[in-house]
């Protein structure tokens, strides 16, 4: 895989291969103009997906992919222009029945919160709520894919003519089978299948979510950032994946994706986009020869080993012994750890290493952390301090906090949230609370989003709300958890120059967890590596 840089924005242009010529047009957009909650519009957009072409459809955080993907899975009307498919039983997406959309074109967003039962973020530590959130494996069961109802009664003829070669559900329960049994073993499934899904570290999530896009066998199968949160090894794996479910099942590919982002393999096409226009078309090689260099930032460990506290300083965190058990299953062992007030850590190691859980423990998030020796600011966990004395003094950021805000909550109410530690506002505000929070949303660039319905933003628009949210109260520890997930290069450029110079007091502490070696801030001064919930190594970073 290569890395995504931005295309000339000179001049919009198109290429075509030979072979385009007489290939079947699966879906095309004429002259199409969105627009969506009041935003200006996007377009006028001309495209064609051809059969047996992958796309990826690349911009930044407001290029409006996310506005092409909604209206060609059906969810959006064009304000002007036209979507025409080919697909069997399809017209206009819009004009189609919804159901029948659902069968041959699969949007995949990875937006849902993980799980029925999983109403509040802590819920994944919990126990009690095993019994509320479906399993992995239900998920991925015929039913569960395409949510049968379980008292309906359906034939086991062949489909109807023009209906999706699998009809809509389990019409053909053998192919089925065959279909899961290969996507589970590709993107290793079964070690999941009898987790609950409120379990599932973000990554793993990801993966299920995938498998179960899959699983329903799309002519048209449209994934959103589906490498965001997945570590290195992973990412390649489902590249692979992707690309022989694909070829097996007759599925095409339009994926999107952020400029920066490692080109995938799988990929025959790019679709560049830049506020709303298009600004290059074509095979991928030809458009990737037109793009710009990308600028990859590099973090400076002399400068972070110059700034490296003084060893005498107070401990902030001190874990001794950390043991934790999910189900039988051993999620972190003997873990000891110990950050020091000023000290920068990086926090890395494969999906579902225990990093989420490490942290879990320190926010006081995790019911075991009373079954641990754990000391916070000085204090032993359980000697009487409350939970929100302990999060008043620290600023946090995780890959799934934004599925748990109300739906109605703006980017303002986000940021504000921050100074009491909710999820969602339910406090008033000082006017120099709120002065400070407009001061942040402007540095975010959501100052025009800042009343918004948060839901209805770009994913990187969110993310940049939760990192104003961590900082806005000037937090002695800052706990960031794939704060970039999702953000281009100009605002991945912003946030880390932001976090540089937050960071950069000498009493600040910060733990920073990433997949990206490029998404590290400068200053950095240790690192503590975690596999199969063990510290493999701790250390000087850049040592």
């Amino acid at each position: 895989m290569c890395r995504i840089a931005p295309v000339s924005q000179d001049r919009s242009y198109t290429m075509t291969s030979t072979d385009t010529a007489t290939a079947t047009q699966i879906i095309s957009l004429h002259n199409v103009v969105l627009a969506q909650y009041g935003k200006s519009s996007i377009g006028p957009l001309t495209w064609t997906l051809h059969e047996g072409e992958h796309w990826a459809m690349v911009g930044p955080i407001d290029s409006g992919k996310a506005l092409i993907a909604q209206a060609i899975a059906g969810g959006l009307t064009p304000q002007q222009g036209r979507i025409v498919t080919t697909l069997p039983g399809l017209r206009e997406p819009q004009m189609t029945d919804a159901r029948a959309v659902r069968d041959q074109i699969t949007y995949a967003t990875f937006n849902g919160r993980p799980g029925g039962g999983a109403s509040f973020h802590q819920a994944r530590w919990h126990a009690d709520l095993e019994t509320a959130s479906p399993t992995v494996e239900s998920t991925l069961s015929a039913a569960g894919v395409w949510k049968q109802n379980p008292y309906e009664v359906r034939p086991e003829a062949a489909p109807a003519e023009g209906a999706p070669a699998e009809g809509a559900l389990a019409d053909r329960p053998a192919a089925f089978e065959t279909r899961r049994d290969n996507i589970f073993a590709l993107l290793e499934i079964t070690p999941l299948l009898s987790r609950r899904l409120h379990q599932l570290s973000d990554g793993e999530w990801r993966r299920v979510q995938i498998a179960r896009a899959l699983l329903r066998a799309p002519r048209l199968l449209i994934l959103d950032d589906p490498l965001t949160g997945l570590d290195q090894a992973f990412r390649k794996k489902l590249d692979s994946a992707l690309s022989e479910i694909a070829a097996q099942n007759g599925i095409q590919l339009l994926i999107l994706m952020s400029e920066g982002t490692e080109m995938m393999d799988t990929v025959t096409h790019i679709l560049s986009l830049n506020r709303g226009r298009i600004v290059a078309q074509g095979p991928k090689d030809e458009v990737l020869a037109q793009s710009v260099p990308a600028t990859s930032r590099q973090t400076n460990t002399a400068k972070s080993l110059l700034h490296s506290p003084e060893t005498d300083a107070p401990p902030v965190i001190h874990l001794q012994d950390i043991n934790v058990v999910h189900n039988g299953v051993q999620i972190l062992q003997e873990l000891d750890w110990t950050v020091r007030r000023g000290e920068k850590w990086a926090l890395v190691g494969p999906n579902g290493a225990g990093k989420s859980a490490l942290l879990s423990l320190i926010l006081g998030d995790h019911p075991q952390a009373y079954a641990n020796r754990i000391i916070l600011f000085g204090r032993p966990r359980g000697s009487g301090e409350s939970i929100w004395e302990i999060k008043r003094r620290i600023g946090w950021v995780s890959p799934e906090l934004h599925r748990y805000h109300p739906p109605h909550t703006t980017p303002f109410d986000i940021v504000c949230s921050g100074y009491f530690d909710s999820i969602g506002l339910h406090r008033r505000c000082t006017d120099e609370q709120r002065t400070r929070a407009h001061r942040w949303l402007k540095r975010m660039g959501l100052e025009d989003a800042a009343h918004s319905p948060f839901r209805h933003l770009p994913k990187g628009q969110q993310r940049l709300a939760l990192i104003a949210r961590a900082l806005v109260k000037d937090p002695e520890l800052l706990i960031l958890d794939e704060p970039c997930q999702g953000l281009d290069p100009t605002h991945l450029e912003e946030v880390l120059r932001a976090l540089d110079e937050v960071t950069a007091e000498a009493t600040r502490t910060l733990i920073y967890v990433t997949h990206q070696p490029s998404e590290f801030p400068s200053g950095l001064t240790h690192i503590l590596e975690l596999a199969g919930g063990k510290v493999v190594h701790q250390g000087v970073f850049g040592a």
